[in-house]
């Protein structure tokens, strides 16, 4: 034989939708409800902790869409903790038309609280939920949604990251590199003495230094203009850059003057090298005239040499090569 009171609450639920859903009856729906009502709604400020918010949110919904809405209960459950209390939970779907546009809204959630107050029964708490697309089947938390975040997050450091790096080279060859010849610059030439300085003695290895100044370089600066003269620089770079061995380091030193880090090479296999580059210096048509010719000066390192020592006895051999005849190679 049917319960009465839960045919009671059930009419009670019907008739609370209806009008709130149907109707979109506000003085109805707020008369449907107890003197202490409260609730929670699915909008990030719809918490009602006392009946004005309620009234407050109840305006706003109906005042924001107040065309009716259908809806279908799926299921339904009523329990009684009380026998003047009735819990009711629904699983429902509804829809509506909002600014011209049809909006339908599946596996809604319901929690209803009624309390009998004389021979009616009224809403005292109402709790609605729209379940979250981001939880799996099975998951009470999001758990696929926050480790394709953690991937998302850990992907955007990972290139964060590798653009800083990027940058932080770029940044390493601007300051290390000379912008004409795309050699090194004197700053970075001269780390590099200082390191393959201590590779040598450690290794106790030798080393050789050469220096390179291009003859009569300002005369092309002046007869034939500073763009013809930065013309012969990148090339003279470029030249360097393909005759040198992988082992050797060249840098700009400073206008015309070039120095080249030999590791693991003699004073006399240096001096080879330096023929070498001086005929292909000599050889090559930079569109000067007369054609550019170099002069070299070889060093090598000694025991009790310091990094300025031997750019010195390196220096004082290319000086020696200039008051020769230029366009030759001499060794300290």
């Amino acid at each position: 034989m049917p319960d009465p009171a839960h045919e009671q609450v059930h009419a009670a639920v019907r008739d609370y939708l209806d009008t709130w859903l149907r109707r979109r009856d506000t003085d109805r729906l707020l008369a449907l409800h107890s003197a202490e009502v409260c609730g929670f709604g699915t909008g990030v400020d719809e918490a009602a902790f006392s009946p004005e918010d309620v009234v407050r949110i109840v305006r706003r919904d109906i005042e924001q869409a107040p065309e009716p809405f259908d809806y279908a209960i799926h299921r339904e459950h009523i329990t009684f903790p009380h026998p003047d209390v009735a819990l009711a939970m629904i699983a429902f779907d509804m829809k509506t038309r909002i600014h011209d546009q049809s909006v339908h809204l599946h596996h809604l959630r319901g929690t209803l609280v009624f309390r009998r107050e004389g021979s009616a029964w009224r809403l005292a708490h109402l709790h609605g939920s729209f379940p979250t697309t981001i939880h799996g089947e099975g998951e009470p938390y999001p758990i696929k949604e926050l480790e394709d975040r953690a991937q998302v997050l850990e992907r955007m450091v990972r290139d964060r990251t590798q653009d800083l790096e990027n940058v932080q080279r770029h940044l390493e060859h601007l300051a290390t590199t000379d912008p004409l010849t795309g050699l090194h610059n004197r700053m970075k030439g001269n780390h590099a003495l200082e390191d393959e300085l201590e590779r040598a003695r450690r290794q106790s290895s030798p080393l050789a230094t050469i220096m390179v100044d291009l003859d009569h370089f300002k005369a092309i600066n002046d007869h034939q203009g500073h763009a013809q003269g930065d013309h012969v620089l990148r090339a003279v770079g470029q030249l360097l850059h393909e005759r040198l061995r992988e082992t050797d380091t060249a840098a700009r030193w400073g206008g015309e003057e070039f120095l080249i880090l030999c590791p693991h090479t003699t004073a006399g296999q240096a001096s080879s090298l330096a023929e070498t580059l001086r005929q292909s210096i000599e050889q090559h048509d930079f569109g000067t005239d007369p054609p550019l010719t170099a002069s070299f000066g070889v060093a090598a390192l000694e025991p009790g040499d310091t990094a300025e020592g031997l750019i010195a006895r390196a220096d004082r051999a290319l000086y020696a090569a200039k008051r020769a005849s230029r366009n030759c190679v001499e060794h300290a």
